[in-house]
């Protein structure tokens, strides 16, 4: 019998958001992502080569290849969970090596792209200097998936899935294209790209951390206080603002293009009914002659 409470049951333990891994291993797999030096440093480098030469080359696998080795996403998400957990320690961490990673990827990737070349403005280097608010929707739950995947035993599947879904090198390589060539809106699209990216991934890690449950340090010290949270907020809007009004003229563009492909469609019809109308009277004058002459 499916009683209500059964019902409800079912339902909760679909939905529920259970560990796989204890808190201290999820803790110190978030850790190695926040850190810069060793592995992570060498990848961050191949990372940006690797985007530099696919956006230069508009080549599709060399973009989405260094997309999924980039360790960008770890300081944004090791920032998000130490505000949440209240981890002075991991936030001020976070911050500085967001700030190390960032400002290198963006210098070096500068440097490549005034020594190539290659200076023509690709497909891909346009695509990533224009972010719309669908691009921020996948930020956002590209952030939760990532860490859900975080919180799984073998979730290196959903990190692969959200390192190309919410990618954060192509732009700020993008953003490196832009400074190179003093190509000013491509260096602010780019660098805005980078940040809603980064902005949103780091919310939805917020919160789900927040929600799943973990402890705040037992001598934290850090809180969002009112005046922070109002801040945040503001800032939030401003980053979100843009990304509609981008969206909105992709949606126009759109628009406008399937209108202007109708009205292409009708004038080709309306050509073919004038050659058949014009085909038909000839046909028919012949056949008057012939009968005539007959």
């Amino acid at each position: 019998m499916w009683s209500p409470k059964r019902l409800n049951n079912i339902v909760r333990s679909k939905i529920r958001l259970h560990r796989e891994e204890d808190e201290i291993a999820t803790i110190r797999e978030i850790w190695e992502g926040v850190n810069l030096s060793g592995y992570n440093f060498w990848i961050m480098g191949f990372a940006m080569v690797i985007a530099c030469i696919g956006l230069n080359t508009n080549s599709l696998s060399a973009i989405i290849g260094a997309m999924l080795i980039s360790p960008l996403m770890g300081p944004v998400t090791g920032y998000a969970f130490a505000l949440a957990t209240r981890d002075r320690l991991m936030r001020n961490s976070a911050i500085r090596n967001f700030i190390w990673m960032t400002g290198i990827s963006l210098a070096a990737s500068t440097l490549f792209f005034l020594i190539s070349p290659f200076d023509n403005n690709t497909d891909a280097l346009m695509a990533f200097s224009k972010a719309s608010i669908f691009d921020i929707l996948i930020a956002f739950f590209g952030g939760m998936a990532g860490f859900v995947g975080i919180m799984k035993k073998d979730g290196i599947k959903v990190m692969a899935g959200v390192a190309v879904a919410t990618a954060c090198m192509p732009p700020l390589c993008t953003a490196g294209f832009g400074l190179a060539h003093g190509i000013w809106m491509e260096f602010i699209g780019g660098l805005y790209f980078y940040t809603i990216n980064s902005l949103f991934i780091g919310l939805a890690t917020f919160f789900l951390a927040r929600i799943t449950g973990f402890r705040a340090k037992p001598d934290a010290q850090i809180s969002l206080h009112k005046s922070s949270a109002w801040l945040w907020g503001i800032f939030i809007a401003l980053m979100i603002a843009p990304g509609i009004y981008i969206g909105w003229q992709k949606w126009k563009l759109e628009k406008n293009s399937d209108s202007k492909k109708e009205t292409r469609e009708q004038i080709r019809i309306h050509q073919l009914e004038k050659k058949v109308n014009q085909l038909d009277s000839m046909i028919r004058s012949k056949s008057i002659e012939k009968s005539s002459n007959n």
